[in-house]
């Protein structure tokens, strides 16, 4: 089955794209594409949706941050795509950066540091800046945050995340059943 997968920005796109073996043994053919920023994919997730539908992706799944939105929900109101064959939306709590931090064995491999996630990462704000941050102490200077996706993307594991965040959990549980 082949799938879109819509993400904000282009560390989310690294990040998501660094699990194409994992989707593949899925027996999903994945391609990740990013609006460039929150506002692009609000104000054009309708043309997003149907530039996948028309290069043939069974399902296209929206990934919007929730940032700070009330609620996840609000988030996928805002994307309104729902009703469409094939779409998704899955909010990230609160940022893709959250499912990373919830990926503890990943923070260790990748920064260098011993790091354990303190519960869930669902409600942890600016989780771009503290991944920035555990780098600079460990490595003495600070990264950009594509710089941090690309240390990253490698070691990452959705289903590790799952354990420690209910929208990679989500995510996951998506996949997992198409």
């Amino acid at each position: 089955m082949k799938i879109s997968i819509i993400v904000e920005g282009p560390s989310d796109e690294i990040i998501l794209g660094g699990q194409r073996d994992w989707l593949a043994s899925l027996g999903l053919e994945i391609s990740v594409h990013s609006t460039g920023g929150r506002a692009s994919m609000l104000r054009k997730a309708r043309q997003y949706y149907k530039m996948a539908r028309y290069a043939d992706s069974d399902m296209v799944i929206f990934l919007p941050d929730q940032d700070t939105d009330v609620c996840a929900m609000s988030t996928r109101d805002k994307i309104d795509v729902d009703e469409l064959s094939g779409a998704v939306t899955v909010v990230l709590k609160r940022e893709l950066e959250a499912w990373v931090l919830a990926d503890g064995e990943c923070v260790e491999a990748s920064v260098g540091l011993s790091y354990s996630p303190a519960g869930q990462t669902d409600t942890e704000l600016d989780c771009k800046t503290k991944l920035q941050n555990l780098i600079k102490r460990k490595k003495g200077y600070l990264p950009t945050t594509m710089q941090v996706a690309r240390m990253v993307a490698e070691d990452f594991s959705i289903s590790r995340a799952a354990r420690n965040n209910t929208s990679a959990k989500r995510f996951k549980d998506l996949v997992e059943s198409i």
